[in-house]
């Protein structure tokens, strides 16, 4: 088997339909199989994905259980069902826009044996608001390299990615709180991550979304988290860049606080910032001397509601 997409569907009804229609209009000259996960939606979802699995009994492989287990744990269990030489990220949220997708992401990975990843350009829908923009890729050449992975954010949508079906998923991976940045940093320490300018994926941006239907305050602790424990695996090597990723975290853990009349929570991350952190504390200086003026001295947070709603910056400048 040349190519296995791997999916995961929770609650997708809305979306599941045109997802799995993208994966079968694809034309390719090697054989690709659907690994699927539904993790025992609440809508229909199942439904559906069994109807495909029976109209389509040579492409698909589910995988069902009879509980809600959490997108770690599918994770684990289907990545074991992927016999492809290369595998192929999609959720059952997100779609494929170009029939030759897979195609031309495998002959990529043909070519360049050096390679160990490849990722592509997206769409992003945010269907909240309407709003649709593209994915950047910001680097001089088509080669994203470890450390600005390492830049705070994430530049890679997971829709647009292919691997090489060369990594198992230790024990430890079921603990983190998603999947795709540490995957993508421990298969970066074996090849090169390349990428393809051209537009091939959605990726919808809906509250009900793994990741955009947290708080803020809760995706900020766990990132904080993540890179933690992330830190540890890589074995310190990026203790710098790390370490201004935590220091932009509690940054924005301080205004999320602030907003939320949480006192004693905002007083703890900028006492964190204040005195772990000197460099980003020094550089954002007037921004700390708000903070302060607002956490310590009662000053009403609506006169500085501008610096206080200002939209997370996940990169780290």
């Amino acid at each position: 088997m040349k190519v296995s997409v791997w999916m995961t569907a929770y609650n997708h009804e809305k979306y599941i339909c045109q997802c799995l229609d993208s994966v079968l209009m694809q034309k390719t000259n090697f054989e690709f199989e659907i690994i699927l996960g539904e993790d025992f939606s609440s809508d229909n979802t199942r439904d559906i994905v069994i109807n495909y699995k029976n109209k389509y009994p040579e492409k698909f492989k589910l995988y069902l259980p009879d509980k809600n287990i959490g997108m770690m744990k599918m994770d684990m269990a289907t990545k074991q069902l992927c016999s492809g030489d290369y595998i192929a990220l999609l959720n059952g949220d997100d779609y494929w826009t170009d029939d030759n997708k897979l195609q031309l992401q495998a002959d990529l990975l043909d070519k360049d044996s050096d390679a160990i990843m490849c990722f592509h350009k997206a769409s992003l829908i945010n269907e909240e608001t309407g709003e649709n923009f593209e994915s950047y890729f910001g680097e001089e050449t088509n080669e994203l390299p470890i450390e600005s992975l390492l830049n705070g954010y994430n530049p890679i949508m997971t829709p647009t990615v292919m691997v090489r079906n060369c990594f198992e998923l230790e024990s430890w991976y079921e603990e983190l709180p998603y999947g795709d940045m540490p995957l993508y940093l421990m298969l970066a320490q074996k090849g090169k991550i390349m990428y393809i300018d051209k537009n091939m994926s959605v990726y919808r941006i809906h509250s009900s979304g793994n990741w955009q239907g947290e708080s803020a305050y809760n995706n900020l602790l766990k990132d904080l988290d993540f890179y933690k424990f992330i830190n540890e695996k890589l074995d310190y090597k990026f203790d710098k860049k790390i370490d201004d990723i935590f220091a932009q975290r509690y940054y924005e853990l301080i205004k999320v606080c602030i907003m939320a009349d949480k006192t004693d929570e905002s007083k703890k991350f900028f006492e964190l910032l204040e005195t772990g952190y000197k460099d980003f504390f020094n550089k954002n200086a007037d921004d700390m001397k708000t903070f302060s003026e607002i956490i310590y001295n009662g000053i009403y947070k609506n006169n500085h509601s501008e610096l206080l709603s200002k939209p997370i910056k996940w990169k780290v400048n």
